[in-house]
């Protein structure tokens, strides 16, 4: 019986690590060849976390994947402005409040050069200075799963249906140096 449960925790433990593809904790001087901009150049690695300024940068070891986790985190406070991920077409954006150093909205956005219209945000949620956040892309629909308090489990889930299919491949963005990103772990999703 004891066996019966060992190899049951060992098959399931083998399963969830083989789930993501790629990954990036960010632990080194520079971003290297890993991450493409498509657009703005001023991303970098800073106390081995990610700062993205103003850029939008493709991590190419995930271009086939459709899900990518990555814990955000609000450093000073700055009006209006975000950190994200995206999944080919889909963006999710986690925007600060007024004055404040606290995430107060999740955007569901096209990505940049997708060619998508549409989007939509959200703030019927408690604030939040760092989460992890996945988004999963399956077909038209983005999912996030934002875990606001790091215990395992999923605080706030949302959906939005960009109705176009969304395609794969993973990357970071922001707008401001006010936010770092660290651990990124991507796979294939549900």
């Amino acid at each position: 019986m004891k066996l019966d449960k060992l190899f049951a925790c060992a098959v399931i433990s083998v399963a969830a690590t083989s789930a993501h593809a790629a990954s990036d904790n960010f632990n080194r001087a520079a971003l290297g060849p890993n991450w493409v901009p498509l657009f703005g150049t001023n991303a970098r690695i800073l106390n081995n976390q990610f700062v993205a300024g103003l850029a939008y940068m493709n991590f190419t070891p995930a271009a086939a994947d459709n899900q990518g986790t990555v814990t955000i985190t609000s450093t000073r406070k700055d009006v209006g402005h975000y950190a994200g991920l995206y999944v080919g077409k889909a963006s999710v954006k986690l925007r600060t409040g007024i004055n404040t150093q606290t995430f107060e909205t999740v955007c569901f956005e096209p990505t940049i050069l997708s060619g998508l219209g549409g989007g939509h945000c959200f703030s019927s949620f408690a604030p939040f200075k760092q989460a992890r956040v996945t988004l999963t892309t399956t077909g038209t629909v983005a999912r996030v799963d934002i875990d606001s308090n790091q215990d395992g489990a999923t605080d706030y889930q949302f959906f939005y249906d960009f109705g176009a299919p969304l395609g794969a491949g993973v990357g970071l963005m922001g707008n401001n140096e006010g936010f770092t990103q660290d651990n990124l772990q991507t796979g294939p999703g549900f």
